[in-house]
């Protein structure tokens, strides 16, 4: 690349990066709030819950790569009109493909580090994920250290531990176990202690009764003991790595080469094709966000020619497409020939901003929406500035500066 592209490229790789990690981290953080519950009512460890948000970052970036590579744009092209560079750019001849080269070779490396981790990496790390929430559920350990809630382990079993005493033995113990569909059974004891070593988990109740209910002739029974070892490792003991995966948990040569015999493939082979079909047809949208943008204003243009009503349009077309896609998206459940629209609308997008680009031509405003849209940037920067200046003032205020 010449100078002038690297410069341009330098800049855009830098703002989209910034932005990138900033939507993750806000994003993430959000995340990680809502699955607070893992420490506060699972009883699990920090580690526990540090993994458990960390799988889901995959995703997270899938999901703002675009915004970040659009905004970032966004950002570098305003900047660049602001500081006069576009004036200079266009005043010495250049085409927009000086403009247009570096952006389309950054969302080329967007296009493929999004194709890379839809294809690939979402798939190892919700396979991962749901696994190590089968190991959290099957950690009774953890379960029994929460005191006064009924936990249901499993379907039909649920644990109650009614406090914990200073010596670590537990008081006040019942387990309600319902798994067998002939026979109930509810264990009863004065206290208890958990014992484990190695890979082996027992509680030791003492001083109980154990109630049973056979189903089959509704005759009931008491059974009084001094102490019953109860084995938890029966609990744990299953496969936690033979799960049903869904297609999204699936890798795209999984989706492309599926196991005739799956249950899930044969109940429901559409969402394997709308899974797929999303997956590439989200590496296009890198290339259509940058080209679209730069036809609306890739060029220089002063304030009075309306460059925040430019920019306003390109995104409100943008976001609209981008929701023609996601309706797309949703009806190959239904009709799978809509999945020829996850490609025919981002394509249509680069190709309606091509034609303006290579006429070296930018996409005119309405004159009808131009004074529409100008009056709500300048709201918009109205309403930004207020809200900075009312931060400034309550930083102040915190430090005991007079305003």
């Amino acid at each position: 690349m010449k100078l002038i592209e690297r410069y341009i490229f330098r800049k855009a790789g830098i703002a989209t990066l910034a932005i990138l990690l900033s939507l993750a981290g806000v994003v993430w953080i959000v995340q990680a709030l809502g699955k607070i519950d893992i420490i506060t009512a699972k009883g699990q460890s920090l580690q526990s819950y540090f993994m458990a948000t960390t799988l889901v970052i995959p995703m997270l970036f899938l999901a703002v790569i675009p915004v970040a590579l659009l905004l970032g744009t966004v950002a570098t092209v305003n900047a660049m009109n602001s500081n006069s560079e576009l004036v200079v750019i266009n005043a010495s001849g250049a085409s927009n493909r000086v403009v247009l080269k570096p952006f389309l070779v950054l969302a080329l490396i967007c296009s493929l580090f999004t194709g890379f981790v839809g294809h690939f990496v979402i798939a190892w790390s919700l396979t991962s994920l749901k696994s190590y929430k089968r190991e959290m559920a099957a950690d009774l350990v953890s379960i029994l250290v929460k005191e006064g809630d009924f936990t249901e382990v499993e379907k039909g079993l649920t644990i109650h531990i009614a406090r914990r005493l200073p010596d670590g033995r537990l008081g006040g113990i019942l387990i309600s176990d319902d798994r067998t569909p002939e026979q109930q059974q509810v264990f009863l004891a004065r206290e208890g202690a958990l014992s484990r070593t190695g890979t082996e988990a027992i509680l030791y109740l003492h001083d109980g009764e154990i109630l049973q209910k056979d189903l089959s002739d509704n005759s009931s029974s008491v059974i009084r003991y001094d102490s019953y070892a109860f084995d938890l490792d029966t609990l744990s003991a299953k496969d936690n790595t033979s799960f049903k995966r869904r297609p999204k948990e699936r890798s795209t040569p999984e989706l492309l080469f599926p196991d005739p015999d799956d249950s899930f493939y044969k109940r429901q082979p559409e969402l394997y094709t709308s899974e797929i079909h999303q997956r590439f047809s989200e590496m296009l949208w890198p290339f259509a966000y940058v080209m679209v943008i730069l036809a609306f204003c890739g060029q220089a243009r002063s304030s009075r020619q309306g460059y925040g009503s430019a920019i306003a349009s390109g995104m409100i077309l943008l976001m609209a497409l981008r929701g023609a896609a996601f309706s797309a998206a949703s009806s190959i459940k239904a009709n799978e020939t809509m999945a020829v629209y996850l490609y025919v609308i981002p394509i249509a997008a680069m190709a309606y901003a091509s034609y303006y680009l290579y006429q070296n031509r930018q996409i005119g405003v309405p004159r009808r929406l131009q004074p529409v849209l100008e009056r709500a940037s300048l709201r918009g920067e109205a309403w930004l500035k207020a809200q900075n200046d009312r931060y400034l003032a309550w930083r102040r205020k915190v430090a005991g500066v007079a305003s």
